[in-house]
């Protein structure tokens, strides 16, 4: 089990991951994996930040089915 001090800043690192993560390149937009993976493109940045949100729910998922 997690520890509450843990648990903060994990989702404080997820916050400001998040804006790190997503990039624009040639005006098409992009997020990074922490694996370094780039995953796009997206014709905005808003559909790229919605990938990013659904990529990383589906990884919490996967780790609390184990």
């Amino acid at each position: 089990m997690m520890s509450e001090s843990r648990q903060q800043d994990q989702s404080n690192s997820d916050t400001h991951s998040r804006s790190d993560r997503v990039f624009s390149q040639q005006n098409l937009w992009y997020f990074k994996t922490r694996e370094g993976d780039d995953i796009g493109p997206f014709r905005y940045r808003s559909e790229a930040e919605s990938n990013l949100d659904r990529f990383m729910e589906q990884l919490k998922e996967k780790l609390q089915q184990r």
